[in-house]
C-alpha cells in the first residue's frame, strides 16, 4: 500500500506519491522529449511523460530543461523546488530564447503523448498526467508565438483535468494576448 503522504523529517514539506513518481521519471522524460529526430514517443517514453507531468513542481522543471539554450543533460535534472527554488523566467518567456526546432518537436511530443492516453489509456488516475502533458504542449506552442494552438490545447488540458493550473495560466495568457518576450543571442 502507498502512503497518503511521506515526510522524510517532520519539519519537511509534505511529498504526495504522485510528486515522487513524477520526480522519478523526470530525467527519462525529459530525454524522450528532445531524442533525436522528430519521431513520435515511444509507449515508454509516453508513459514517461505522463508520469513527469502529473505533478506541477516537475514541469516546471521540463520547461527550464526544453527552454534551456545550452541543452543541459538530462540525466542531471533534479525536480524544482517550490520552497526553494526561483520560477524559472522562461514560464513567463524570459530569459534567452530557446531552440525553436527543439521547442516545437517537444510539444508534438507532449502532445503525442495526451493522444496515446485517450485512446490507449483513459483512466482517471492518469488523468493528471496526461492533461500535464497537453499543458506543457500549450506551453510549448505559446512559447514559440503560436496562440492558437495554445489555445487549442490549453481548452483540451482543461477538458482533460479542469483545474489543472498550467492549462489555466497558458489560456488566461493568450487571451491577454501576452506573448513572450524572448532574448535574442
Amino acid at each position: 500500500m502507498i502512503p497518503v503522504t511521506t515526510r522524510t523529517h517532520p519539519a519537511a514539506g509534505v511529498r504526495y506519491p504522485r510528486e515522487i513518481a513524477a520526480a522519478i521519471t523526470l530525467p527519462a522524460a525529459c530525454a524522450a522529449l528532445v531524442a533525436p529526430g522528430a519521431d513520435p514517443l515511444p509507449r515508454a517514453g509516453a508513459v514517461a511523460v505522463l508520469t513527469a507531468c502529473g505533478a506541477l513542481a516537475p514541469r516546471f522543471t521540463l520547461i527550464a530543461f526544453l527552454a534551456d539554450p545550452d541543452h543541459p543533460d538530462p540525466r542531471a535534472l533534479t525536480a524544482f523546488d517550490p520552497f526553494h527554488d526561483p520560477t524559472p523566467p522562461a514560464l513567463s518567456g524570459a530569459g534567452p530564447a530557446p531552440d525553436r526546432p527543439r521547442l516545437r518537436i517537444a510539444g508534438d511530443r507532449l502532445a503525442g503523448a495526451w493522444q496515446w492516453w485517450r485512446t490507449e489509456d483513459p483512466s482517471a488516475d492518469t488523468a493528471t498526467g496526461a492533461a500535464g502533458a497537453l499543458a506543457m504542449a500549450s506551453w510549448c506552442a505559446w512559447a514559440l508565438g503560436s496562440a492558437a494552438r495554445a489555445q487549442t490545447r490549453a481548452q483540451y488540458a482543461l477538458e482533460t483535468r479542469s483545474d489543472d493550473p498550467l492549462a489555466g495560466l497558458v489560456l488566461r495568457s493568450v487571451r491577454a494576448g501576452s506573448a513572450p518576450s524572448w532574448e535574442r543571442r
